[in-house]
């Protein structure tokens, strides 16, 4: 298996913001593919946020724009400390923005990079379960979740961001582009990877891949394109965690399970499992 990447930067054309009405950004923080991200502040009041300035490019893309709007209308019917609030989104000239919270303290894939204690990757398992049971119990199901998407509060809790795929639970809404990927492989769950619908057990699945990375610093499957990885997630092995991490195997079968029927139903049933389980096992930890 090989390490995690660092982040790698690719830079959208230009050389700074476009001016977005309403909002003042101050720097750059972070960039993509896709977006640039500045710290910013609104205008009226002050406040700061995060400005997430996308290429003008995605404007002209269909299943961009579909989901675009499919994001601020699911994130407009939440209203929870673990889900990241959007402000604002529209266009700046011809370059989509968001307007969102401001979250201080990083995203997970630096605490991965950093390296996480077996203790601390329970922790964090056991709240990022709570927040998604927090998500799906109001019928929304992420369909895309990973480390860059889990980001964190002032106070440590987690926050789970970019809602871009995610759909109702009882919607038939679905987005896709022939013959390429819009999820990211590493992280998605068997009957994702076959084209089957995804509920709240399939988000389930891609934290427990997240919590290999969190205990081992490594990737899932050595896998080197898309189509090797989805086979790995439909073919694969379960994962065996090494000595000295043993003891934290009983903590990723369940969400792990191929089947998602043998996974835990939802978000709370995996928190109480790891509640339950690392009382028990605490001694070994």
């Amino acid at each position: 298996t090989g390490k995690l990447p660092g982040v790698q930067s690719a830079r959208i054309a230009g050389t700074g913001p476009p001016a977005v009405p309403g909002y003042r950004a101050l720097r750059l923080i972070g960039e993509g593919g896709s977006a640039r991200v500045y710290l910013a502040e609104r205008v009226h009041d002050a406040k700061t946020l995060v400005l997430k300035i996308l290429d003008p490019a995605l404007r002209n893309d269909p299943v961009f724009m579909a989901r675009f709007g499919q994001e601020y209308k699911l994130l407009a019917s939440l209203d929870d400390e673990h889900v990241a609030q959007i402000y604002d989104q529209g266009f700046a000239g011809s370059f989509p923005f968001i307007a969102m919270e401001y979250l201080p303290e990083g995203d997970l894939k630096a605490k991965i990079i950093d390296g996480l204690a077996p203790r601390q990757a329970l922790r964090l398992l056991g709240q990022i379960a709570k927040a998604l049971d927090a998500i799906h119990r109001h019928g929304i199901v992420h369909r895309d979740l990973k480390p860059q998407n889990i980001l964190f509060r002032s106070n440590g809790l987690p926050v789970i961001v970019d809602f871009g795929l995610a759909r109702a639970l009882a919607s038939d809404f679905t987005l896709a582009r022939k013959g390429q990927m819009i999820a990211t492989a590493r992280y998605l769950s068997p009957e994702q990877c076959l084209g089957q619908p995804a509920d709240a057990r399939s988000d389930l699945y891609s934290l427990g891949v997240i919590f290999y990375e969190m205990l081992t610093q490594k990737r899932l499957y050595d896998a080197t394109t898309d189509k090797e990885m989805l086979r790995q997630h439909v073919k694969g092995t379960q994962p065996k965690l090494p000595p000295p991490l043993t003891g934290c195997q009983r903590a990723i079968d369940p969400p792990m399970a191929r089947a998602s029927r043998d996974r835990h139903q939802g978000g709370h049933d995996l928190y109480a499992h790891i509640e339950i389980w690392t009382h028990i096992r605490a001694n070994d930890m």
